[in-house]
């Protein structure tokens, strides 16, 4: 293209030379008109051959490439206005965006140090800042104590990189105590590390915790209370009945004892007849004391319950109970239950059964007591049903049946076997209890 841009110049060139100087000389020096005319043409025709090469050569491409340079500006400044539209529009959204934040949230624009760059007017009004002074920083906005202050700062310097989110107490202008839920969330803004702040209001949730938290602690304390009392009334019981397993033993079987080592002293064996008879006394003597010493024992444990389980247990208390206290107490084993327990469920199980009658031994005034015994595969249940007087009303019949803290202390190994108890009584027809436990 150079070349022929030369060629082109050149012939421009010498056309021109041609026209200016030799042309002339002809016109003066010639006598043949049609060779100027021949002349002049061959100048003519390159001459317009220059002016074309010049055009297709410079002015067409130069032509185009103003075009194009054109085109790209058009394109370029429609892409600036299009870039400057988004800003605009990003600038709005933005504004539109602090507008509902400043509305709606408790929002705020800081230093990395707690200078307030921005703070919406909700976040004002809800501390009670009337107006924002040019010395005031992020934490005398929502604190006027000093050591909240201080407290605040730290965390706002610590946590200036990573962000922060959790909760914080605050005091308003009043002095009123303000828990709030705040996010520090650290942004770059003009090569400077700034943090935006999102806090809610959160002094309801926070109070009602605080509340459940004391009535909490209030439960647990009254139910550590009330354990107190149940384990001073379980160590008093236990003192009543060992000081009744002693006054049994010293009243009976001890008695009975010095009965009998009396008679043993007394015996003269030169007087055979009386010795007989004091020696057939001494038996009758010795069968009482140990009846006495089977019905102790018994009492304090009875071996069926570790030698054969809970159903031969229940048997043979409501049959021991019958015989001594010569009310009718029968046992029923309707699913003829014979599984084997844990030794500490099968004597919980046996002691409440036990209070259970004795209960209705001393108040139902009843002609018969039957114990009844009856599992499923997930669950043993008892049944204490008598034909006594009942009570009026379910608490009236849970205190008398079991007779001041009975029901606690049956209650209590319910809860240790995970059972539960149950007592239906109404007047004149007589009163069930009903023990549930869950078979594992």
């Amino acid at each position: 293209m150079r070349y022929l841009l030369f060629v082109g110049v050149g012939a421009f060139l010498l056309s021109l030379v041609t026209h200016l100087f030799v042309l002339p000389k002809q016109l003066i020096n010639s006598d043949i008109e049609s060779e100027i005319y021949i002349a002049l043409s061959v100048n003519l025709l390159i001459l317009l051959t220059s002016i074309i090469l010049l055009y297709l050569l410079i002015v067409k491409p130069l032509k185009q490439t103003i075009s194009l340079s054109e085109q790209k500006n058009k394109e370029a400044s429609e892409k600036s206005d299009e870039l400057l539209s988004e800003k605009e529009k990003s600038i709005e959204r933005y504004r539109q965006l602090t507008q509902t934040f400043d509305r709606n949230l408790l929002f705020a624009r800081i230093t990395s140090k707690g200078s307030i760059l921005h703070i919406g007017r909700k976040f004002l009004q809800h501390f009670n800042i009337p107006e924002l002074k040019d010395w005031t920083s992020f934490p005398e906005i929502i604190s006027i104590h000093k050591d909240q202050q201080q407290n605040i700062s730290a965390l706002i310097a610590s946590y200036a990189k990573t962000g922060w989110q959790g909760e914080l107490e605050a005091t308003d202008n009043t002095g009123k105590v303000i828990w709030l839920e705040m996010h520090l969330i650290p942004f770059l803004s003009e090569g400077r590390d700034d943090l935006i702040v999102i806090a809610s209001d959160i002094t309801k949730r926070k109070k009602a915790n605080f509340d459940i938290e004391a009535l909490t602690k209030k439960n647990f304390e009254q139910k550590m209370q009330q354990q107190k009392i149940i384990s001073s009334k379980i160590i008093e019981n236990q003192e009543k009945e060992q000081s009744r397993i002693a006054k049994d033993i010293h009243d009976g079987i001890g008695q009975m004892l010095t009965g009998l080592k009396f008679n043993i002293e007394s015996i003269e064996l030169n007087k055979k007849e009386e010795s007989l008879q004091k020696i057939e006394q001494l038996k009758d003597l010795t069968s009482d004391i140990i009846q006495g010493v089977r019905t102790a024992t018994f009492n304090l444990t009875p071996p069926e319950l570790s030698d054969y389980g809970i159903s031969s247990a229940l048997s043979k208390l409501a049959h021991e109970l019958s015989r001594l206290t010569g009310q009718n107490i029968t046992f029923l084993n309707k699913s003829e239950f014979n599984q084997r327990l844990q030794p500490t469920d099968e004597i919980n199980i046996y002691r409440i059964v036990q209070e259970a009658i004795n209960n209705a031994v001393k108040y139902s005034k009843s002609s018969y007591i039957i114990i009844t015994l009856s599992h499923s595969k997930n669950m043993l249940s008892i049944n204490i049903d008598d034909d006594g007087v009942g009570f009026a009303s379910p608490k009236e019949s849970a205190e008398k049946a079991f007779g001041g803290m009975g029901m606690t202390f049956m209650q209590e190994r319910m809860d240790y076997v995970n059972g539960r108890l149950f007592v239906n009584s109404s007047p004149e027809k007589g009163t069930r209890i009903t023990l549930n436990i869950p078979l594992d």
